[in-house]
């Protein structure tokens, strides 16, 4: 044995600068792990570059979308809408991946790309299963389409957009559901822009849909979808005024079923009996207000501003002297149908008479008595009238008009008071709640504060076809809203000379003053809840007067009777004094008169 190697390792000896194997599988691992985040950021970067470009290019699709409903181009909606259903899938088929879903457990990054999943799935789902749905049906609707032995609508689009809004209520909810776990607080500003603006969509969308579904449901039943109906149209003339717009002396019922409207009956005032009261529940304040005239005469029963009373009272005569009965009323007048031929275009009367919604007003408030003695021959004018109904509703029924013009002027003549309904049925009248349709002033002041001024002619004549209107309203409501003050003066013009007022037809003239004078009643509401605080005649006619100081409709009234003669002018103030409250923007309601009101309110909202 040799001395120096006893003791010795068999191991050789490390090498300096060696990682060793512990430390190198560690920093493999690492390395792994760091590639990996970096394909995961890669990858992720990939993806949110792709939602964004395809985001932004359902942008002009959405725009177009938009301007294509509005437009009523029914036929392009399926087409643009299965476009932007390509982009919003893409986008967010994307934000599904496994990797992005682990990414939203990272602080501040995960914020955002939850944001921005949560707002493409909502996209995704509305377009998907709302809209594209939509824009098929409406895309069928052919509004001149009839059933060739009925001539019937077709209704079937009905039950498909009640299907699909049932859907679109589910839909909706779980988006809101969905966008409200967004903390926008956590999220950067142009996510947090996005997420504002898609909530404000949705929460519209939300109404929308509701009331979507009432309309649905009522038109399937005003249609005759379940049943035949029977409604009583009536027109107004505004030549001789009434609150909610004339003396109504023309009536027109139709039937309605599975969509197919006919006329079957026509009538005037005098084929009722007048003087003797319908018996309908009123209140003490319209018949202290407006008198027995309310409901003991047809042409009258649009004498206060609140069509439900108008409309039961009339069913009522239809039903006591015509023995049948409605389940509903709509009324029109001149001002309404003049709207609705700039969609129909001119219609041609039994007569070869043409009338364009240039000219309907001044023919058939004015013109006609020039033509025709209704006091002679009252058949005769009754006759003319029932032509133009007949021509009217030949046009309409046969889908003889632009959408697009129509629905712009329906909502004029609804806007204007000049188109009102009502219905027995308690689902439909419900859908009318709220809307100008439904003529009725609010319950409330919240949303707005609406004062009224109304006027009614008794001077049995159709002057007001020469009436000149206007309005003046101040309030300190936005310095004072605890007891807020609101004043209106109303002046009355009586725009022709003696000369002119004399060679008027007898029935323009008034029955009993002829052209001497004309006696219009004018009654001012005040805000709900409120109280008088006083009313005057600042300047008098022939004769200008304070008449009542009441209450009617939960408002307080003030009514004046002012009497005129040819050219003169009056005008009258009520001021009255609110309850402590809350105000929305001032507005002014009244009778639609020919010549329009001009009304002034200072200030119109507190902002």
């Amino acid at each position: 044995m040799r001395h120096g190697t006893r003791g010795r390792s068999s191991r050789p000896a490390p090498r300096h600068g060696a990682v060793p194997p512990r430390r190198r599988a560690a920093l493999i691992s690492v390395g792994i792990v760091a590639i990996a985040l970096i394909f995961c950021g890669m990858w992720l970067g990939a993806r949110v570059l792709i939602v964004k470009s395809e985001l932004q290019a359902a942008q002009p699709l959405l725009t177009k979308l938009q301007a294509e409903a509005t437009g009523f181009q029914l036929k392009n909606l399926q087409a643009t809408t299965e476009k932007l259903d390509a982009h919003t899938s893409m986008a967010a088929t994307q934000t599904r991946d496994p990797i992005w879903r682990a990414a939203e457990v990272i602080p501040f990054i995960g914020d955002n790309l939850y944001a921005v999943r949560a707002a493409s799935e909502t996209l995704d789902e509305v377009v998907s299963k709302v809209a594209l749905p939509g824009a098929k049906v409406a895309s069928a609707v052919n509004l001149t389409a009839r059933d060739p032995k009925t001539g019937a609508l077709d209704l079937s689009p009905l039950p498909k957009a009640a299907k699909i809004l049932v859907t679109a209520k589910t839909v909706i909810g779980d988006a809101q559901e969905r966008m409200a776990r967004v903390q926008t607080s956590r999220t950067i500003g142009q996510i947090s822009a996005v997420v504002t603006q898609l909530d404000r969509v949705l929460s519209k969308a939300s109404v929308g849909v509701a009331d979507g579904t009432k309309i649905v449901t009522a038109t399937s039943g005003v249609l005759g979808q379940d049943g035949a109906r029977k409604y009583l149209l009536m027109f107004q003339n505004n030549a001789e005024s009434t609150a909610l717009g004339g003396s109504s002396a023309s009536y027109t019922q139709l039937t309605v079923d599975k969509g197919a409207v006919k006329i079957t009956g026509q009538a005037s005032s005098a084929n009722f009996v007048q003087g003797e009261p319908v018996d309908v529940k009123v209140d003490q304040s319209a018949i202290d207000l407006y008198g027995a005239y309310l409901i003991n005469h047809t042409n009258t029963a649009t004498s206060r501003p609140d069509f439900p009373t108008a409309a039961e009272i009339t069913r009522a005569y239809w039903l006591r002297d015509k023995k049948e009965d409605v389940d509903g009323v709509i009324s029109i007048d001149p001002l309404a149908l003049a709207q609705v031929l700039k969609a129909t275009g001119p219609i041609t009367l039994p007569t070869g008479e043409v009338l364009t919604s240039g000219n309907v007003v001044k023919v058939v408030v004015n013109e006609i008595y020039f033509r025709i003695d209704a006091y002679k021959h009252p058949q005769l004018s009754d006759a003319f009238f029932e032509g133009v109904a007949s021509a009217v509703f030949a046009k309409v029924v046969g889908g003889q008009f632009d959408l697009k013009t129509m629905v712009g002027s329906i909502t004029a003549g609804v806007n204007n008071g000049s188109i009102m309904m009502w219905s027995a049925h308690p689902k439909e009248e419900a859908a009318l709640a709220g809307t100008r349709l439904e003529g009725v002033l609010p319950k409330n002041n919240k949303e707005q504060t609406v004062l009224g001024v109304y006027y009614r002619d008794t001077s049995a004549s159709k002057i007001d076809y020469y009436m000149k209107t206007s309005t003046v309203t101040t309030t300190n409501v936005c310095t004072n809203s605890k007891n807020p003050t609101f004043s209106t003066t109303v002046s009355l013009h009586l725009d022709l000379t003696t000369a002119q007022a004399n060679a008027l037809p007898a029935y323009v003239k008034s029955f009993p003053y002829g052209a001497k004078m004309f006696v219009t009643q004018v009654f001012v509401y005040g805000p709900v809840g409120g109280s008088i605080a006083d009313y005057r005649v600042d300047s008098v006619g022939i004769r200008s007067e304070k008449t009542l100081n009441t209450d009617d409709l939960g408002r307080p009234v003030a009514s004046f009777s002012v009497v005129l003669a040819p050219g003169q002018t009056s005008a009258v103030t009520a001021t009255f004094t609110g309850k402590p409250g809350d105000y929305g923007p001032i507005e002014v309601r009244g009778t639609p008169m020919i010549n329009a009101t001009t009304n002034t309110i200072t200030p119109m909202s507190c902002g």
